[in-house]
């Protein structure tokens, strides 16, 4: 299957993605949480390696069991909208470990890290995986201090930029891992356009060096947070 699951609530950039030739999977709304997060997949969703944990209370979703490539989880819990009770899949998987606010994750997530010999390191910020741009198997960019110590001390190469310059409506800004997604090994792509943030120069240099293109699905738009898109 060639896909993306994201949020539905800009086609533009839906459309530029399926554009590259994949379909889109619409996130689910999960009312609990705050309005500008509601279809964020990066709530809804933790891919680890084939296995797919997701949140009971989506029922959209739910339709991916029908997909045999991948093995689906629902969290053992129902979701609770206060932080930090909310991220109780917005986890980074990155080399191995996983990385997340540790009280926060669900107890289906932490029974597969046991089983499966997966460290859990954790982090104060437990919006992890919308605070962090994977740009590759071992580099990812971060605004985040607490992300950036966690991954730098295990071996990641980390680029550190300023917070804000990323539009999320309801909120005064949002975070870069919830603005990109990699569509492939060798090219992320932001929602709106890179060049719009004040330290576009240096996120271009990390590409380079660690080989990645990138890809701006909205030309002289601001970047925006749409909760990311898990690839599927």
């Amino acid at each position: 299957m060639s896909a993306f699951v994201m949020s539905d609530k800009y086609p533009k950039l839906c459309k530029a993605i399926e554009n590259f030739g994949y379909d889109i999977i619409p996130s689910d709304k999960i009312l609990q949480f705050n309005t500008p997060e509601q279809r964020h997949i990066d709530m809804q969703m933790l891919k680890i390696n084939n296995d797919i944990f997701l949140l009971k209370e989506c029922n959209n979703l739910k339709r991916l069991r029908e997909n045999k490539d991948y093995n689906i989880i629902l969290c053992k819990n129902n979701i609770d909208g206060k932080y930090p009770h909310c991220v109780a899949l917005n986890c980074l998987y990155i080399s191995g470990k996983l990385y997340g606010r540790e009280e926060a994750i669900d107890v289906s997530v932490k029974n597969y890290c046991k089983e499966n010999g997966i460290e859990i390191v954790d982090v104060k910020q437990g919006y992890t995986r919308c605070s962090t741009a994977v740009i590759g198997k071992n580099s990812a960019i971060t605004a985040d201090s607490t992300i950036y110590n966690a991954l730098t001390k295990n071996g990641i190469d980390v680029l550190k930029i300023d917070s804000g310059s990323i539009r999320l409506d309801g909120y005064d800004y949002g975070f870069i891992g919830g603005a990109c997604t990699m569509i492939d090994d060798g090219t992320v792509a932001f929602f709106g356009d890179i060049k719009t943030h004040p330290n576009f120069r240096k996120i271009e240099r990390f590409c380079i060096i660690h080989n990645v293109k990138i890809i701006n699905l909205a030309e002289n738009k601001p970047l925006t947070d749409v909760g990311g898109a898990v690839k599927i």
